[in-house]
């Protein structure tokens, strides 16, 4: 396929970005638009401000315009840090924000659509930024990424965000669980499936000086469990404490090495302090996003027991797997949302029941047990990610769906009331 001969400009309009190099921050969009530079197309980016950020930039080539929709700066609640769905929960400001935000995306988006005339709007997260897509005029598909699907279903705005998608060229759900899911809120349209990737240059087995990494954690004759996330009720990270002192118990050379930063950080230390095991246990904190294959080629098996929260939130796909997996390590996930869409067999990797401490822990041990076990599984994991999950593989289903945009002038993405 040569893709040379189609260069477009598509415009992005997602919620997060990037907001300096290296952000630690999910930047799963960023990933992509690198990708379709490299294949020649031009990109333009819309999304949240943040106080850390520039209010305009080109950001490794991509366009990027940022909206700021608060003041002073670092007031500004929705979208990063613990996420929209946690700020919501949280404070009162996502809900003077959100409107305020809402109007003035739907304001730029209408000016920059005029002014770049793109071939294709890409929303990320269905809602809110699906909204002035839906007036634009233009073609344009949705990425739902899950959150705002949990939202929608909080809020009684499932209805709004169908007929964004309804209207869209074409709408992906992350994985077929989160596909399920919606079905189950109620979520009539039609639905695709195109999940998020990872870097292959920056994820792969070949990770140099990660001994430093753990050689601060473990001792020579320690084995490292890795689990990475932010410290939020989805990812369970409750439940792993409490299999890692099951597993402690009969593997006493275990260390657990917990990445990532959230609300739950003081919870889960008391936790750890009433089970004895903050000797055994670290709260690495967050990390700087260029160190984070060193951690995964430094540890033995990767761990993350992600549930279905008190909200109804749950991992949508899981990205973390397969970045793991690219490392060539062995991973243990939770039967919930998106996983067993990236942990899809028995050979590449072991999938448990939430909330399930006790067989959390005999998944542990069974791989800490036999070095032979964690090969067999890492190898399997590193051919399966390696064929399904990479940017570039991702990407190219993506740019399929742009030609065919191009090639159909005829759809557009303009709202009609009495439909």
């Amino acid at each position: 396929i040569c893709f040379k001969k189609s260069i477009m400009k598509i415009f992005f309009i997602t919620s997060r970005f990037p907001r300096y190099k290296n952000d630690p921050q999910p930047i799963f969009v960023h990933y992509l638009t690198r990708e379709l530079i490299k294949k020649g197309h031009d990109i333009y980016v819309l999304t949240s401000h943040d106080y850390k950020a520039k209010k305009f930039e080109v950001f490794e080539k991509s366009k990027v315009y940022r909206i700021q929709y608060f003041y002073p700066a670092h007031k500004q609640k929705l979208f990063y840090g613990s996420g929209l769905p946690y700020h919501v929960r949280t404070s009162f400001l996502p809900y003077i924000q959100l409107p305020i935000y809402i109007v003035l995306q739907f304001i730029k988006a209408k000016i920059l659509i005029k002014k770049i005339n793109p071939d294709v709007i890409h929303v990320h997260w269905g809602f809110p930024q699906g909204i002035p897509a839906l007036f634009s005029k233009k073609p344009y598909i949705i990425t739902i990424y899950g959150g705002e699907v949990f939202l929608a279903k909080k809020f009684h705005l499932v209805k709004i965000l169908d007929k964004i998608i309804e209207k869209s060229y074409k709408t992906f759900a992350l994985t077929k669980g989160l596909a399920d899911v919606m079905r189950e809120f109620g979520f009539k349209s039609k639905l695709y499936n195109i999940p998020l990737g990872f870097d292959k240059k920056i994820f792969n087995p070949n990770i140099k000086n990660y001994k430093t990494i753990r050689r601060k954690y473990c001792k020579d004759n320690e084995l490292m469990v890795l689990s990475v996330g932010r410290l939020v009720e989805k990812k369970g990270f409750e439940y792993l404490i409490k299999a890692f002192s099951i597993t402690y118990k009969k593997k006493r050379n275990a260390k657990l090495i917990i990445v990532g930063n959230g609300y739950l950080k003081e919870k889960l230390n008391n936790l750890i302090k009433d089970m004895k095991l903050k000797d055994n246990v670290i709260l690495a904190g967050e990390i700087n996003h260029k160190l984070l294959p060193k951690y995964y080629k430094a540890a033995d098996i990767f761990v993350l027991p992600s549930i279905i929260d008190s909200e109804g939130d749950r991992e949508t796909q899981g990205v973390v797997f397969a970045e793991a997996m690219a490392t060539k390590l062995p991973v243990i996930g939770t039967n919930t949302g998106g996983i067993p869409d990236i942990i899809s067999n028995e050979k590449v990797g072991i999938l448990v029941e939430q909330k399930n401490p006790n067989q959390l822990a005999k998944a542990m041990l069974k791989l800490l047990n036999s070095e032979n076990l964690r090969k067999y599984y890492s190898e399997n994991a590193y051919k399966h990610v390696m064929k399904n999950f990479t940017w570039e593989t991702i990407a190219k289903e993506y740019i399929k769906i742009y030609n065919e945009i191009k090639k159909d002038k005829k759809r557009t993405g303009k709202w009609n009331f009495y439909l």
